[in-house]
């Protein structure tokens, strides 16, 4: 015993470290797994804000585009209408571009704000755009080409246009640049969230790969555990049972004892006391009727209540005989045994029974017992029960004998600790000797029943039939 209780406290201290490292897992599991959501969240912005300044720079780049493009449809409508001897069709490209270059260039100016590195080159190129536009004008208002081109050289519609396409291709690679610079970047802190992301997700699984180690161990050890208290109350049951059958033994040795020595003072008062009494009546009464008329009359009455108390202790001794050994048990059985013993109780309660016509047969021992449990009853009813009424009955079928006692009394607390239970106790045990069944009822204000069944044996039970079964 004391070995396994070792090996339980032994088994719990060491559980105890691996509740504590589970619980550390599960916490630092928790912060991985949010740092993992974090940096989640993080790799998903820098994703989009990669996403929004590609667009951005995409849609800025499109706009020079749309500009020299728009540039381009002006001079190209503008060469046509002069090539053709001023045919209207021609400028109508030059005049929707018109309408749409101003808009476009105040879109323009919202990507290259004050203060930013292209700045002075944007606004180089809206003077290089309205120089350009003011020539177009002139000559669209003239009809003609307005100056006269030497050979070999460019006129300032060309040089104009040159600067135009020069400076929308340097702030266009500009562009170009800083979005590959943002795209590089972009990418380098998404490999770095990459990075730990697989890192966090590499220490997470770690984490619920230890934290599985750890409860299985822990479910080891609390098996280790159960195994050995279930071991142990398997031990502490046995040993209960053992105690509970030595000490049910030796009640069952004590009450027959009891019955025994209740049997043998019957005999001896029978025998003894009872012939010394019946001697000592009959010789004062030879010496009375020796002595005549001789003696005055107040010896004579003497003498008298000397035979009068004589034969008051041979009652006694009866009555005494009567309570340790009834004699109509043994003689007339167990039905008569009961009904006389309620007869003294006529004037006290309106008694109600319920007895066979025919003596039931069962052995002197099993007939003692029911008897002593019906006397018992009786005797806390007259002591505590307050009662009017009172039933005594008995039966016998189906292999089994039942006896009932039911009284109208205050009854009481069956749950109460100040309850004196000997006297309870006592009848438990006779029926538990027979392997029977105790029951009782009771609250207060509504009386007492009392049941004792127990199966109906032809022959006295051997010592070693003897079984013990719980209380009802």
């Amino acid at each position: 015993m004391d070995a396994d209780n070792f090996s339980i406290r032994q088994q719990l201290s060491r559980l105890i470290p691996h509740s504590f490292w589970s619980i550390l897992l599960i916490v630092t599991g928790c912060v991985v797994v949010s740092t993992l959501l974090v940096f989640g969240r993080l790799h998903s912005e820098f994703a989009s804000e990669a996403m929004r300044s590609t667009q951005t720079f995409k849609t800025q780049i499109d706009r020079l585009n749309s500009l020299l493009v728009l540039v381009l449809d002006a001079e190209t409508s503008v060469r046509g209408y002069l090539l053709t001897d001023l045919n209207q069709a021609y400028l109508q490209p030059y005049e929707s571009s018109e309408r749409t270059i101003q808009g476009l260039l105040a879109a323009i100016n919202g990507d290259f704000p004050e203060g930013s590195t292209d700045r002075s080159e944007f606004e180089m190129l809206i003077g290089l755009i309205d120089a350009k536009r003011q020539v177009l004008a002139k000559a669209v208002q003239e009809g003609r080409v307005t100056s006269v081109i030497p050979t070999g050289q460019s006129g300032m519609g060309k040089i104009y246009m040159d600067e135009i396409r020069g400076s929308i291709t340097r702030l266009r690679e500009r562009l170009e640049e800083r979005n590959q610079h943002l795209v590089m970047e972009t990418a380098k802190r998404l490999n770095d969230t990459q990075q730990t992301i697989t890192i966090l997700a590499l220490g997470a699984l770690g984490l619920i790969i230890a934290l599985f180690a750890v409860q299985q161990r822990q479910a080891v050890l609390r098996a280790r555990i159960a195994e050995l208290l279930a071991h142990e109350n398997d031990v502490l049951e046995s040993t209960v049972v053992q105690r509970t059958q030595e000490l049910s033994d030796l009640a069952s040795y004590l009450t027959d004892a009891r019955e025994a020595e209740k049997g043998r003072l019957a005999r001896e008062m029978h025998d003894e006391l009872g012939a010394l009494l019946t001697a000592a009546k009959m010789d004062t009464s030879w010496l009375l009727r020796s002595l005549g008329k001789d003696i005055s009359p107040d010896i004579q009455t003497r003498f008298r209540r000397l035979i009068d108390t004589i034969g008051s202790g041979i009652t006694l001794k009866r009555r005494i005989i009567d309570d340790l050994r009834p004699p109509l048990l043994q003689g007339l059985g167990l039905v008569e045994a009961l009904r006389a013993m309620t007869d003294d109780l006529g004037s006290e309660y309106s008694i109600k029974l319920k007895l066979p016509e025919q003596d039931i047969h069962c052995p002197e021992q099993q007939g003692l017992a029911l008897f002593r449990i019906a006397q018992e009853a009786v005797t806390n009813i007259r002591k505590y029960a307050k009662a009017r009424q009172l039933e005594l009955g008995l039966e016998a079928g189906g292999g089994e004998i039942h006896l009932w006692i039911v009284d109208d009394g205050c009854g009481f607390d069956t749950t109460s600790p100040k309850l004196n239970r000997h006297g309870l106790a006592g009848m438990k045990h006779r029926v538990q000797m027979f392997g029977g069944r105790f029951t009782m009822a009771s609250s207060p204000g509504s009386g007492t029943r009392i049941d004792a069944r127990m199966p109906l044996l032809s022959a006295p039970p051997p010592p070693e039939s003897i079984h013990h079964e719980p209380v009802a």
